[in-house]
């Protein structure tokens, strides 16, 4: 397994989500224009943007370190119990989403104070003013593709490629990858200080369990819990 240098980790952690922000910003305006929240625009560039990147990296990291197949590059392949492995992702799942209640004022004290230059339709969450058709075609493709597609491709990615690869960091290897992970969403700045809080915990979980199959649980977890909330509570509403 190729070790990464501090620089080429930090490098590989970030440069997919200014990428990915990028095309954020070029194409939401026009989603917007059409009559569909924010969050279809982001839906978009998972699909054609983050997921193909990410796996285009993976193939040419295969390429370099001279493996048969993408899933060679995963550096975490011991495998707990199925009981334990289901009760660490739940309790990650818990926590996170405590953290997340908890930090939702400093999350808000951050978009007042620092991120008030942003334009509005930057926030994905905001789904006010659009019609019920448009949230609930944005919020199904939600399930799919930020529910499964995207969390699946990305803990490959950053807990089964990179983090393994960081031993140059040595002990704080897992903070490293939690704050560089929260930072590689750069269109989602708001929720900076409590995607850190997050995904710490379930960090160091995979980094001490070396089982890349809980990242993925927990991440799938995390983000169709958010989604099947929102989706009750918008649909409800209308």
């Amino acid at each position: 397994m190729q070790q990464l240098t501090k620089a080429t980790s930090i490098i590989h952690h970030l440069y997919p989500g200014v990428v990915i922000a990028a095309a954020f910003v070029l194409l939401t305006p026009h989603v917007v224009a059409r009559g569909y929240p924010p969050q279809l625009a982001m839906l978009l560039c998972i699909a054609v943007v983050a997921v193909p990147l990410l796996l285009l990296h993976l193939r040419l990291a295969r390429k370099k370190e001279g493996l048969a197949g993408i899933r060679e590059l995963n550096g975490y392949t011991q495998r707990l119990p199925t009981g334990r492995l289901v009760a660490y992702s739940v309790g990650l799942v818990f926590v996170a989403f405590i953290a997340w209640g908890a930090l939702q004022p400093v999350d808000q004290a951050v978009t007042a104070h620092l991120l008030g230059w942003l334009p509005d339709w930057y926030r994905v969450q905001d789904f006010s003013g659009y019609s019920r058709q448009a949230i609930t075609i944005t919020l199904i493709a939600n399930l799919a593709l930020n529910g499964v597609l995207a969390p699946l491709v990305e803990e490959i990615y950053f807990r089964g490629y990179l983090l393994p690869r960081m031993e140059v960091w040595g002990r704080w290897a897992f903070v490293a990858n939690a704050l560089l992970f929260s930072l590689y969403h750069f269109w989602q700045p708001y929720i900076y200080v409590t995607l850190i809080v997050a995904l710490l915990p379930m960090t160091w979980m995979v980094w001490k369990t070396k089982d890349l199959r809980l990242a993925i649980l927990t991440h799938c977890l995390l983000n169709l819990i958010g989604a099947l909330l929102t989706m009750a509570m918008l649909l409800g509403d209308n």
